[in-house]
């Protein structure tokens, strides 16, 4: 076979898991202006976003068009206002921001006809009222006047993603009065994700942005990050949008709007590319069972042959599995543990490994404290363990140096002397 027969087929496997996942799930899809501009981008992405569709992905898309709407106010010799990073929509310049966002929206559906032509799918893209806007008011003195909030979204936008249609949001929305409002998207998509329950809000933002994030983030740790002094403003928002509006969305990708395959990349690959800010549990520490043998074994034999950890069967860890406990993201393995009681005051902790794609993320350290803590529920006074390369990472985490001599009895007798393994242990 092929590298590229290989490289198809192991790509393929590894989304098949995700493809089922998503299916029948809620996607919001944030598009700033500056990605629409791009015309070679926006076709590649609507033809990822109807690849999507074909996968039974229900689709919101949210479309930005500040830089168009820029363009056009300063080829009229207009200016505008900010305030707290906001725009300041003055009723006279209304009729150039429907103009230009209905350039916007047609040439996204333009391009969306394009993209379904080609992969013969004849999915329809739709435009509608559901989102209820309400006035941003005044703030500090300050009249934000045509500037708008998100209030609420109309059941009915339900009804179109379960017809098997794109719902398209574009930045004007209306209140229950009739008054027209400009609304900033990436805010609106925050907000939507968050009323429709979607599984997942994907952001295309800037790559300058990404530089500053990274690959993980729980909410706990956005939080922190997010008051961070030296964190760009554009970074700030959006982790400060992610605290506000996420607790309602399982899981938000930020993507560089320099790489529109960047969508397909963060939902079918284990890595991603960018950012996520998870508001779920990203990855889940269990007891293992006997379906987990095989994963076990794929994680901890490049240690065994490196001579990391001692050799173990799949016939041993089938009779061990009890003593074993495991992190897993997405139904892969990617870190494990046992607990091996010696007698009813002392045990051995052992085979801790965590993947290498996602050491420096404390896994070894939740899976070290999961592991004590089932020690001291057990009576357990003191927890030994032996290592070849890794003492001074246990020492850290309190652990000390013994000798084999200090092991209890029972453990010393099948104490390898080749191995001339460290005895570290820790009082509980």
């Amino acid at each position: 076979m092929r590298q590229s027969e290989l490289d198809f087929t192991n790509n393929l496997r590894q989304a098949s898991p995700y493809i089922a996942q998503h299916r029948n799930k809620t996607l919001v899809l944030y598009l700033p202006g500056e990605f629409i501009s791009n015309l070679k981008a926006l076709q590649q992405l609507c033809k990822d976003v109807v690849l999507l569709h074909n996968l039974g992905i229900k689709v919101v898309l949210t479309l930005g068009a500040s830089p168009q709407i820029d363009a056009t106010l300063n080829r009229h010799h207009l200016t505008w206002q900010t305030h707290q990073n906001t725009r300041i929509t003055e009723a006279n310049h209304l009729p150039y921001f429907q103009e230009t966002i209905g350039g916007v929206r047609a040439q996204v559906e333009a391009a969306f006809s394009q993209a379904s032509a080609e992969q013969k799918s004849h999915i329809t893209i739709v435009s509608g009222n559901w989102v209820i806007a309400q006035p941003k008011g005044v703030i500090d003195g300050i009249d934000f006047q045509h500037t708008g909030t998100f209030r609420k979204i109309n059941s009915a936008i339900q009804n179109t993603l379960d017809g098997g249609q794109i719902a398209l949001i574009t930045p004007l929305a209306y209140s229950l009065t009739g008054e027209v409002f400009n609304l900033n998207t990436r805010d609106q998509a925050f907000a939507i994700a968050s009323a429709l329950s979607a599984e997942k809000l994907m952001i295309f933002t800037s790559a300058d942005t990404l530089l500053q994030l990274p690959k993980s983030l729980s909410l706990t740790e956005t939080a922190a990050l997010a008051q961070t002094p030296s964190l760009a403003i554009e970074a700030q928002r959006l982790l400060q949008s992610a605290l506000n509006s996420g607790r309602k969305i399982n899981r938000i990708h930020l993507m560089s709007q320099d790489m529109p395959s960047a969508l397909l990349m963060e939902l079918f690959s284990r890595e991603g590319c960018g950012t996520l800010i998870y508001t779920d549990r990203y990855h889940q520490l269990r007891r293992a069972q006997l379906d987990d043998v095989m994963g076990i074994l794929n994680l901890i034999q490049p240690l065994q042959q490196q001579g990391i950890l001692t050799t173990r069967t799949q016939a041993s860890l089938e009779l061990e599995i009890d003593h074993y406990w495991v992190l897993e993201i997405d139904h892969r393995i990617i870190g494990c543990a046992a607990l091996y009681p010696i007698d009813a005051n002392h045990a051995e902790l052992a085979c801790l490994a965590i993947d290498p794609d996602y050491r420096g993320q404390s896994l070894g350290e939740e899976l070290l404290n999961a592991i004590q803590t089932k020690a001291k529920h057990s009576g357990i006074h003191t927890l030994f363990l032996l290592t070849t390369h890794t003492q001074h990472w246990f020492i850290e985490h309190g652990f000390i140096e013994g000798t084999p001599a200090q092991l209890p009895k029972q453990r010393q007798a099948y104490y390898n002397n080749q191995r001339q393994s460290k005895v570290l242990k820790k009082s509980l």
